[in-house]
């Protein structure tokens, strides 16, 4: 294969498996600082222009991470400004840019908490977040009045949930004011003990379990289902650092327990999660082909999503690349469109399949012209692979 056809459709597999990358507000800066108001969450903005090429090296290659996706998602609103237009030129005026790509982190009133400039890696990425966040930290408004030995309802709630939006300790504080017995009703304790629960493993959360119906009432369906499922996968992640499966099984049943979702999804997510940290393979493959085999024909996207984790955990393992493969062809098999054809001409390559790749990307072609849609590209690597194939 020739070396600049390797190199495209190498980027282009790993920003199409990338696929659960950062969810970007659309709206003004303004509406980006009124939904922040809502939920009390620190605004992200890539300050961008179209010409720039970190700029776009970022949005290809670190925006598009699964892993910096599920961070700034849960954490941010993320908003893109191109600053040659009419919203980032406005933008541009409060909040000065000299050069490209600029990432700002402002409270939801607009106070500028960090600015950097220049692209950024992945992991520097999501610790520039992380970093901002602290920025961002209302739990010392709270200290002193808890020190001076304050158990007002309110200000437990609004002391552990700032203390839990930056990742400080809240564990002992959370457990000594329910273990105080506080005069307060049953609806007041479930919404603290949604608050306060960062795991499953946890006295907070069996406190909360015969209060899920009243924790319910305090949150939407999807932020309910999100912190319980947060709660159960960190304690995933303990069974792996204490190597203790049991946890594993504990957070499973947990999650069935709060009533979150499908539960039965969840313990497939929970042990391909479990089996992935472990560098299991084979155990990892059976589980995943179970998994597809059940929730992939109605949700195609998790097949990307397995391509992901395949990628990101077991790219050193040889047998990969064939299940790889295996992954892309079943994509196309629920969802063929030209993007996914490309992505499993990509893993034919891969896997020295060059005349299987050609008959491939002919039948892509066919499909895409079907659609009206144009074949350029398609037509370019059916070029460039039936001319490898003749070397």
């Amino acid at each position: 294969m020739s070396k600049s056809l390797y190199i495209s459709l190498f980027l282009f597999m790993a920003t199409l498996i990338s696929a659960q990358g950062i969810s970007f507000f659309h709206g003004t800066w303004q509406e980006a600082l009124d939904e922040a108001k809502k939920t009390d969450k620190v605004v992200f903005v890539d300050a961008y222009a179209k010409w720039c090429g970190p700029c776009k090296a970022m949005a290809r290659n670190v925006f598009t991470q699964e892993e910096v996706g599920n961070y700034f998602n849960e954490n941010f609103i993320n908003l893109k400004l191109d600053m040659e237009e009419k919203d980032g030129i406005s933008f541009g005026r409060k909040y000065p840019v000299s050069a490209f790509p600029t990432l700002f982190f402002l409270t939801p009133d607009g106070e500028m908490i960090k600015k950097s400039v220049g692209g950024k890696k992945a992991k520097d990425l999501i610790e520039l977040g992380k970093n901002s966040l602290k920025g961002y930290d209302k739990s010392g408004q709270y200290v002193d009045q808890y020190e001076a030995g304050n158990r007002d309802f309110d200000l437990m709630l609004n002391y552990v949930s700032a203390l839990n939006k930056v990742g400080k300790p809240s564990l002992k504080i959370s457990n000594d004011y329910i273990s105080s017995n506080p005069n307060i009703s049953d609806d007041q304790k479930a919404k603290f003990l949604l608050a306060a629960i960062t795991e499953s493993d946890s006295k907070l959360f069996e406190e909360l379990m015969p209060l899920k119906k009243k924790a319910k009432k305090h949150a939407t369906e999807e932020e309910y289902e999100k912190k319980i499922e947060t709660a159960c996968m960190k304690t995933v992640a303990k069974a792996v650092e204490y190597e203790f499966e049991e946890l594993l099984t504990e957070a499973i049943e947990k999650y069935k327990e709060a009533d979150a979702g499908d539960h039965k999804k969840f313990a497939f997510e929970a042990k391909l999660h479990y089996n992935a940290l472990m560098s299991n393979y084979e155990p990892w493959v059976d589980l995943s082909k179970s998994y597809l085999k059940k929730y992939g024909k109605k949700n195609p996207a998790i097949y990307k999503e397995q391509l992901s984790s395949l990628k990101k955990n077991f790219n050193y393992v040889d047998e990969s690349t064939e299940y790889a493969t295996t992954l892309a062809k079943g994509l196309i098999k629920y969802e063929d469109t030209t993007p996914n054809y490309m992505l499993y001409i990509q893993m034919l390559l891969s896997c020295d399949k060059g005349k299987e790749a050609i008959k491939v990307t002919k039948e892509a072609i066919k499909k895409a012209s079907k659609r009206d849609e144009n074949t350029k590209q398609l037509e370019q690597y059916l070029d460039y692979i039936q001319k490898e194939q003749l070397d």
